[in-house]
C-alpha cells in the first residue's frame, strides 16, 4: 500500500473511532439523565416510606393483633359450643337410658296388670257359674220342696 493509502485509511479510522466516541458520549450522558430521574423517583419513595411507612406498619400491626384476638375468640366459642354440645349429648343418652329402663318397668307392670285382671275374670267367671249353679239348685230345691206341700 502506499502511504497515502495508509493516511487515508488511519484519518477514517480516527474519524470512526471520534464518531463512537461522541456516540458513546452522548448515550453516556442520557443513561446519566436517566439514571438521574430513576434516583429521584427513588428518593421520592424512600420519603413517601419514610413519612407514610411507619403509620401504615402500625395500621398493619394493629390489623394483625386484631385478627389474632378474633381467632382466639371465634376458638374459644366453638371450644364452648363442643363442650355444650358434648354434655347435651351425653344427658340425651342418659335420658334415653333412664326412659329405657323405666318403660322396661311399665312393660313388666302391665304385664303383672294383665295376668292379675285375667285371673281375676276367670275367677269371677267361676264364681258366676258356681252362683248360677248353686241358684239352679236352689230353684230346683224350692220346686221339690213346694210341690210336696201341695
Amino acid at each position: 500500500m502506499s502511504p497515502m493509502g495508509w493516511e487515508a485509511l488511519t484519518a477514517v479510522s480516527v474519524a470512526l473511532l471520534a464518531l463512537m466516541s461522541v456516540v458513546l458520549a452522548i448515550a453516556l450522558a442520557l443513561w446519566r439523565r436517566d439514571l438521574a430521574r430513576v434516583l429521584d423517583r427513588l428518593e421520592a419513595f424512600a420519603q413517601v416510606l419514610e413519612r407514610d411507612g411507619p403509620p401504615l406498619l402500625t395500621a398493619a400491626r394493629s390489623v394483625a393483633d386484631d385478627a389474632t384476638r378474633m381467632v382466639g375468640s371465634v376458638r374459644e366459642e366453638v371450644a364452648q359450643i363442643v363442650a355444650t354440645s358434648r354434655d347435651l349429648r351425653t344427658r340425651v343418652s342418659g335420658a334415653a337410658g333412664a326412659l329405657d329402663e323405666r318403660v322396661r318397668d311399665l312393660e313388666a307392670v302391665l304385664d303383672v296388670l294383665q295376668e292379675e285382671v285375667e285371673e281375676t275374670a276367670l275367677d269371677v267367671a267361676a264364681a258366676l257359674r258356681a252362683t248360677r249353679r248353686g241358684a239352679s239348685l236352689l230353684r230346683g230345691l224350692k220346686r221339690a220342696f213346694l210341690r210336696g206341700r201341695r
